[in-house]
């Protein structure tokens, strides 16, 4: 049977392997964003400033954003989930840190869908097909919370 002595001995072996990667830095599991929750319109946007919170986004959307969880911590990169007023996910929009500014990297919807353009596809009067392309309105809420993200880092 395991002295009480041993088994704590073995908790704290066990956090610290877990708490460590193997460079032997702390694992950061949350990070800072200059952004807080907002409303943009009808979209909530949702900043997303844990591992825990990237999993979660990366489950139920069917994406990759765990991958820039690294960057997230270094404040190279910072994602936000893009909802509706009622909470549902509808886009992960990821802005990359560029020469002290906030760029737009991407915005993608469930299984990484385009959400950013709309095409409209209709035949004229001589039977010619013309496809249009025009911007959503996730396009314009994207570009705002880049637009926030600027003006919030150049106050602080």
């Amino acid at each position: 049977m395991l002295s009480h002595s041993r088994l704590n001995e073995g908790k704290r072996c066990f956090a610290r392997s877990y708490t460590t990667n193997p460079t032997g830095r702390k694992r950061i599991k949350k990070w800072k964003c200059t952004l807080p929750e907002t409303l943009i319109g009808n979209y909530l946007i949702v900043p997303l400033i844990s591992v825990k919170m990237l999993k979660h986004e990366e489950y139920l959307m069917n994406s990759c954003c765990r991958e820039y969880a690294d960057d997230c911590v270094d404040q190279k990169y910072s994602i936000f989930s893009i909802r509706s007023r009622s909470g549902e996910r509808l886009a992960t929009l990821g802005l990359v840190y560029d020469e002290d500014y906030w760029r737009f990297d991407q915005c993608l919807g469930p299984a990484n869908k385009e959400v950013m353009e709309e095409l409209s596809c209709h035949l004229d009067e001589n039977g010619v097909l013309h496809t249009d392309v025009f911007a959503t309105e996730l396009y314009y809420v994207a570009h705002e919370v880049g637009r926030l993200m600027n003006s919030s880092a150049n106050t602080q």
